[in-house]
């Protein structure tokens, strides 16, 4: 897969070839006109086949070629190399086009809520590529999707335009479907109105579309359920079947909160085992699938928890019978967070260790009331009535074995003491202790 640098360089490439054909073709007319025999000449892009130059375009206008993507997943798209080529010449432009309008396939999202744009790019990753009245005089988009809620109009509300990519629909709407399973009974609330679209067909002729697009298209709205209404309007009309597919998924239930954390649980089991056998990128790949089965999603260093209302009720299947959804899932979120502690410190990554362990212990301080101007005495941080207490022991424990190693001593010792509250007979966390009240004075 190329990347920015690759494409800027086949397009500049080929912008140079362009121009060699253009001088070549003006020395074979003063020839002709001169009577004057022409040399051969070298094959050039347009003289080679034309399967070879669609591949060409297929690698430079692929929307993978011009992905930009942080440390933390979030995606941006910078077309400015690639589109390098429609400044060619007018045949390349006609032939890029094409390809591009094939590779690359709009989607155009209309909702009242303002606040809809920023929530899907900072909780569900997915790009914008336009917003705004730009976003809303787009005409090249194959599906429009509009979302509203017909019993509960908003007053004076302006109706909110931004497109995405197909490729990127489909975290658009597992992005919806967090916020189902985040607020139950909204989507009672909503109405879905589908379009389909031939942007690119003269108006003369009949507006088309293959039935594998449709199904691209409109498939990943199966993980949004429970709606007030579903609609498809415009002239393209979807197959029968496609959509009787789509209302065949979007019928099965999500999975229960019993099932999440069963796998959950399942997960992070296989994970211990690869730990225990020192595969710790495995196994922080598993802890990250165990993370995701119940509703958090982890892209680099952002953390998003969905589903509190969903998990938030007394359990009713195997094993979890009578306990609270929340509790158990709370416990074995720290479970994980201990886990992948470890699994960084073996790896010698001790600024992620640190970076993880942190997040959490910052979190149960600003619970009790505590930030950087207010601490709080060890004795009172050490929360032994908490259901994982022996899991936060070992969060603080490995936390500053990674202060420690950075040289962050006065924060290896404030942890350490806390950590020796939560596991008073963890000869480990005793040796650590006394080296650190050693070393440290």
């Amino acid at each position: 897969m190329p990347d920015e640098e690759d494409v800027g360089s086949m397009g500049r490439h080929l912008y140079r070839l362009s121009r060699k054909e253009a001088l070549l073709g003006q020395q074979s007319t003063s020839r002709a006109m001169s009577n004057q025999p022409a040399d051969r000449q070298s094959p050039t892009f347009l003289t080679v086949p034309p399967e070879i130059r669609e591949s060409i375009y297929r690698l430079i206008l692929t929307p993978d070629a011009s992905r930009l993507s942080d440390p933390d997943e979030y995606i941006n798209y910078d077309y400015s190399a690639a589109f390098v080529l429609f400044k060619l010449n007018h045949q390349i432009y006609l032939e890029a086009r094409k390809v591009f309008r094939d590779l690359n396939v709009f989607v155009r999202i209309e909702t009242p809520w303002p606040e809809a744009q920023a929530h899907v790019a900072f909780q569900g990753h997915v790009p914008i590529l336009m917003k705004n009245e730009r976003a809303a005089s787009f005409a090249e988009h194959s599906l429009s999707v509009r979302i509203d809620a017909p019993q509960s109009p908003m007053q004076n509300s302006k109706t909110q335009h931004f497109v995405i990519l197909l490729d990127d629909l489909e975290k658009f709407t597992k992005t919806w479907f967090y916020a189902g399973l985040s607020h139950p009974g909204l989507n009672s609330f909503l109405r879905l109105t589908l379009a389909l679209r031939d942007p690119y067909t003269p108006v003369y002729e009949e507006k088309k579309m293959p039935k594998w697009l449709q199904r691209k298209l409109l498939l990943p709205f199966e993980h949004v359920k429970d709606l007030r209404e579903m609609a498809v309007e415009g002239d393209l009309k979807p197959f029968a079947s496609v959509m009787e597919e789509l209302k065949t998924k979007q019928a099965v239930p999500a999975e229960s909160a019993e099932y999440c954390l069963r796998e959950t649980t399942k997960k992070k089991a296989e994970g211990n085992t690869e730990l225990n056998a020192g595969n710790c990128k495995a196994a922080l790949k598993l802890y990250n699938e165990a993370w995701l089965a119940m509703h958090v999603v982890v892209k680099g260093r952002q953390r998003h928890i969905h589903a509190d209302a969903f998990f938030g009720r007394e359990l009713r299947e195997p094993p979890f019978e009578g306990r609270n959804g929340q509790t158990e899932r709370l416990l074995l979120r720290v479970q994980l967070v201990a886990n992948t502690c470890l699994a960084y410190l073996k790896l010698q990554d001790y600024e992620e260790t640190r970076f993880w362990g942190m997040r959490t212990i910052n979190m149960l301080r600003e619970a009790m009331g505590a930030d950087e101007r207010h601490d709080i005495p060890a004795e009172d941080e050490a929360v032994l009535g908490f259901p994982a207490a022996d899991q936060m022991g070992k969060i603080y424990y490995r936390t500053a074995l990674a202060c420690k190693e950075m040289d962050d001593k006065p924060q290896a010792r404030k942890l350490l003491r806390v950590a020796s509250i939560y596991l008073p007979r963890d000869e480990n966390v005793k040796k650590e202790m006394a080296a650190c009240a050693l070393r440290i004075g």
